[in-house]
């Protein structure tokens, strides 16, 4: 848990989707910060093609929450029930379990392709039969790896992120005011941020701290002309305001020598 006030008086910006910030929001308000909930993205449902999809793959690898929810829409009972199941990291196996499934392996902490890959009990090669459920575009490196391995890898891509809105509505009685921490959690929802936001909103986030969730998005946040932001260990709430709370905290210390 996080001390309660630790944030107090804060002023912090989430750009995550509308359906996926309530407990992000709930965690930052609980430790005294004042939030802003302005989303970059919005989550479209696709209809994957499934023509030449197996019966019954070896694994079920979910890549998100969103490919959790998205896919069960229309994964038949028998393939969910049959196949082992792989999760990128800790927020996506929650999502798995809030929905009756059985999670055989998943990173304890921080997520990720690279992260479930390390995990010794996810081996899948020689002709195992693999379907990841994702979302659409993104990192090609996890059914890369398992095809070198001899995996026999199918996708299913069952979402697709667009910008939220044609820009970014922020009010006038929050940007007369410093903006102490602006939170992106994926490079889809930082390129969301600068499609949406005028000049002059860039300028405001721009002075505040940046918390990303890896150091992936960390490069890509840098490369857009923002300060190095700060890196929560893992996507899930706790660790994304823990990383907040220790960011603005150095930030007050650094000001105070």
């Amino acid at each position: 848990m996080t001390e309660r006030g630790a944030l107090a008086g804060r002023r912090i910006l989430v750009t995550r989707p509308a359906d996926q910030a309530e407990g992000l929001i709930r965690c930052l308000e609980a430790a005294g910060a004042m939030v802003l909930h302005r989303p970059t993205l919005r989550i479209v449902a696709l209809a994957p093609a499934t023509e030449g999809f197996p019966t019954q793959p070896d694994w079920l690898v979910f890549t998100s929450p969103n490919a959790v929810r998205y896919g069960l829409e229309w994964l038949p009972a028998a393939m969910w029930q049959g196949a082992r199941i792989a999760a990128v990291g800790p927020g996506t196996a929650a999502a798995i379990e809030e929905r009756g499934g059985a999670v055989d392996v998943a990173p304890r902490i921080g997520g990720g392709a690279d992260a479930l890959l390390a995990e010794t009990a996810f081996d899948p090669r020689d002709g195992a039969c693999v379907l990841i459920i994702r979302g659409e575009g993104g990192r090609r490196r996890l059914p890369a790896v398992l095809r070198a391995r001899g995996a026999d890898v199918r996708e299913g891509m069952v979402y697709r992120r667009v910008h939220a809105a044609s820009q970014l509505d922020i009010p006038r009685e929050w940007q007369a005011q410093p903006l102490d921490c602006t939170i992106v959690t994926s490079r889809s929802g930082l390129s969301g941020l600068l499609g949406m936001a005028g000049e002059p909103a860039l300028e405001w986030i721009a002075k505040s701290r940046l918390v990303t969730v890896s150091e992936r998005i960390a490069t890509a946040v840098t490369t857009a002309g923002f300060e190095p932001p700060a890196v929560a260990t893992g996507a899930d709430d706790l660790a994304i305001t823990r990383a907040v709370c220790a960011a603005l905290q150095r930030e007050s210390d650094e000001q105070d020598r």
